[in-house]
Formats: C-alpha cells, structure tokens, sequence
C-alpha cells in the first residue's frame, strides 16, 4: 500500500511537470503568433497603398509595368504610391508602432524603382528634374524615419 502511495506521489509530480512544461511551451506559440500578426498587420498596412497604386495603374494606363509609362504618368503613379505609403508609415508612427525591417524593404523598393526610372530618363535624355526632387524628398524622408526610429532605439 505504501508502494502505490508513493507511486502515486511521483506521477502526480511528474504530471505537474508535464502539464507546467505544456503550458510554458503553449504561452510560447501563443507569443510568437501574437509577434507575427502584428507583422503581418503591419505588411497588410504597407500593401494597401501599394495596391491601390497599381490599380490606378491598371486601370489608367492599361499596364503592369511603371517603368514603361512616360513621364508625368509615372510621376502621377510614383506620387500615389508614395504619398500612400508614406501615410501608412506615418499611420503606424501615430499608433506608436515600431518600424519594421519589412517597411524598410518596402521604402527602399520604392526607391529603387524611381532611381531606376531616373537611370531610364537620363539616358534616354528626357528632362528628370521634377523626379530627382520627388527622391531627393524622399531620401529626406527616409533618414527622418532611420533617425526617429534610432532615437526610440536609444530611449
């Protein structure tokens, strides 16, 4: 009887174990889906103005392609998809969210894509100055954001 007694002792010890370690190891993924649907919030944040710019671009100038488009179309496509995205960026500021590696990969994209349509004007010797101001706020921007985002880093 004495046996069975402490039998029973340690299976109740080791079922507590058991059951403390499930729980620890469910609050885990119960955190890390937490972490990621904050990131995917923040992605479908970006997404939306990126969309809706092509769109426009779909529907405006029957093309998927930006690069194709002349000059004060892209300009009018460029500025959508930025003021778009700038205001999503500034949305999530407003909201105290952080600024993630995704939003970055988003802004340098966006970048690229008018230094890449600059590259394009110039050698195709069209005039680009309304385009080099367009980056050149941008890359204003985008040290604003690099800089606040080190200053909360810092607090």
């Amino acid at each position: 009887m004495a046996e069975v007694a402490v039998v029973a002792e340690v299976l109740a010890e080791v079922l507590a174990e058991v059951v403390v370690e499930a729980d620890v190891a469910v609050v885990v993924v119960v955190v890390e889906v937490v972490k990621k649907r904050k990131a995917m919030k923040k992605t479908i944040i970006h997404i939306v103005p990126v969309v809706i710019s092509f769109i426009w671009l779909i529907v405006i100038n029957h093309t998927f392609n930006p690069i194709s488009l002349k000059g004060p179309d892209f300009l009018k496509f460029y500025l959508l998809l930025i003021f778009g995205f700038y205001a999503s960026i500034f949305a999530l500021k407003l909201f105290n969210e952080a600024i993630s590696k995704t939003t970055f990969y988003f802004v340098i994209s966006i970048f690229l894509l008018g230094i890449i349509k600059l590259i394009r004007g110039i050698f195709l010797g069209k005039p680009v100055g309304f385009l080099i101001m367009i980056l050149l706020l941008e890359l204003i921007l985008i040290l604003f954001i690099n800089l606040s985002q080190l200053n909360n880093k810092i607090k």
